[in-house]
């Protein structure tokens, strides 16, 4: 199936930059023309119906999928609540890509605007740097922490404005890996050798003598960020209600599938166990997004995120039926969903 969609994607992709986003022929509204850009200086508007005492966000998506009168009354939990938005930024032979910087910027503005008491953090991930290696990544890392937990907006939606697609490799993707890395913050020694290199290797969150580097590598965590706690791998706030959401554009590498690895690391090779037991360990729940161009005739992605999603207990009211009984995985487009579907998603698994 994989080399089917490769030929379909050869033949339809071959008349712009793959490395450019702003290339793609299919877009969202907000990347057209005739359609305003983000304006980063405001905020969107919100409404409490004093009726049910939820807030309603508008979809400030631009998708024309989703009708403009359509705006998604969202419950806001009590409590704290600690959102991880781990995004895929690799790009292979699919034609057509998510605007990162806008639906990011988006959905952040909408969590902080929401009334809740919300912190976020801003992960990256898209393929191990193995040189010679035919799949590696070509100027991506297998993670990296954009930006730890916080409640400061302007640091959110600056990291959100750095977004960018790499090239990565071959299809799989390190989406295991970021959940991993974001869950338990171990870090990750490619070579072994207890030095951390910048161009393969993942910083623990806090140096200390178990981690990837036997404690030998300056930590990544900064203490002095707003809003943020002390748990590793993001710095979870105490207390808090955790949310792990994994914003995907193509399969994940995993040891059970038989994926290529890079050989000698001392991190063992990610399955999907060792990706339940992070999330297990810091007792997050799972929100899967599948954005995957090709999701209709390959669902290996589609499959990988429905167990993440069942093996962590992860249910929401997708069909806004009353009951919490839907896997929390969204999927359907190679764009991201609203921002108020994605956002009412987070808020039910926070419930």
């Amino acid at each position: 199936m994989r080399g089917l969609a490769l030929l379909f994607a050869l033949a339809a992709c071959s008349e712009y930059d793959l490395g450019n986003a702003s290339d793609d022929p299919k877009t969202p509204d907000r990347r057209d023309t005739d359609t305003p850009p983000v304006d980063t200086s405001t905020t969107p508007d919100t409404s409490t119906d004093t009726d049910s005492g939820t807030v309603v966000v508008p979809d400030d998506t631009g998708d024309d999928t989703t009708p403009p009168d359509t705006d998604t009354p969202v419950d806001v939990p009590d409590g704290k609540i600690d959102v991880v938005l781990l995004i895929d930024v690799a790009y292979i032979y699919d034609c057509y890509h998510a605007d990162l910087p806008a639906n990011t910027d988006a959905l952040v503005r909408a969590l902080l605007d929401s009334g809740a008491n919300v912190a976020v953090s801003i992960a990256t991930y898209d393929d191990y740097q193995v040189s010679g290696e035919w799949y590696a990544a070509s100027g991506g890392l297998p993670y990296a922490l954009l930006q730890q937990i916080t409640t400061d907006r302007s640091g959110l939606l600056a990291a959100a404005s750095r977004l960018s697609l790499d090239w990565g490799g071959d299809g799989p993707g390190t989406g295991l890996e970021a959940i991993v890395q974001a869950t338990t913050g171990d870090g990750y020694d490619q070579s072994c050798d207890g030095r951390f290199d910048a161009t393969t290797d993942i910083r623990p969150f806090n140096a200390r003598s178990s981690d990837a580097f036997g404690g030998g590598a300056t930590g990544s965590a900064v203490t002095s960020t707003p809003g943020t706690g002390t748990k590793p791998g993001v710095g979870f706030r105490d207390g808090s209600k955790r949310v792990v959401v994994i914003l995907a554009e193509n399969t994940f590498r995993d040891q059970g599938e038989s994926h290529d690895f890079p050989t000698g690391s001392c991190s063992a090779a990610k399955t999907i166990t060792a990706a339940v037991n992070g999330l297990t360990s810091v007792d997050a729940k799972f929100l899967g997004v599948n954005a995957y161009e090709f999701q209709d005739i390959d669902t290996a992605l589609q499959g990988q995120l429905v167990d993440l999603a069942r093996s962590t207990s992860s249910q929401i009211d997708a069909d806004n039926d009353g009951a919490y009984d839907d896997v929390a995985v969204l999927s359907g487009s190679w764009d991201w969903p609203a921002t108020d579907v994605v956002m009412k998603a987070i808020f039910d698994l926070a419930r």
